[in-house]
């Protein structure tokens, strides 16, 4: 595994997959559970203009800058961080995006060393696997018949963007969500951030 430079003053994600899945929730709560750990002067969230209807492809942003105030809500070229829900969306055009030293978290059952040598990545990018469909489906997150993915992948996240720490994550969706909801979602990143294999 490659060590990465995650001091970057901005931080900017792009979280891709398809309309339902939660991209733009997912995004939200970064933005919110970075906010919360005090590294962050300005935090902002929002979703690719345009159609987003269910099953369609989707892209949403979240940026987290260190110093300064937020200006910029312009879709992200190249992002230090992608997150793919789907890998179905996933193309040569969008793995080729990613700034050197980033982190690329996806929702597969493949290895990682899989998607380097799919996609040609340089080793200074840090990929990060877990296969988040099969632990929704076996604990029964499972909103209109699919998976929900959004909120399990960012134990994921946690273990390479150290400040967004669990802790926080969970007070975010304990926030948003119904007790119930909130404590499987909790359990689900959790055990997302145990299955994590990294290269």
């Amino acid at each position: 595994m490659t060590e990465n430079n995650t001091d970057w003053e901005t931080i900017s994600i792009v979280i891709i997959g398809r309309g339902g899945m939660g991209a733009v929730t997912a995004c939200e709560i970064i933005a919110e559970a970075a906010y919360l750990s005090g590294n962050f002067v300005d935090v902002q969230a929002y979703p690719t203009f345009g159609t987003e209807r269910r099953g369609t492809p989707v892209q949403a942003f979240a940026k987290l800058s260190r110093k300064e105030k937020i200006w910029d809500r312009a879709a992200i070229e190249h992002p230090n961080i992608i997150i793919v829900l789907d890998v179905t969306v996933l193309n040569e055009v969008i793995a080729s995006s990613i700034e050197k030293n980033g982190i690329f978290i996806i929702n597969s059952d493949k290895e990682p060393q899989f998607f380097a040598k799919k996609f040609n990545l340089p080793n200074s990018i840090k990929i990060i696997v877990a296969d988040i469909n099969k632990l929704a489906v076996e604990r029964g997150l499972i909103i209109d018949g699919a998976p929900m993915v959004n909120t399990p992948i960012l134990g994921l996240l946690s273990r390479s963007l150290t400040e967004l720490n669990l802790d926080n994550i969970n007070k975010v969706v304990q926030k948003r969500m119904s007790n119930e909801l909130a404590k499987l979602n909790i359990e689900l990143i959790q055990e997302g951030f145990n299955l994590a294999k990294m290269l």
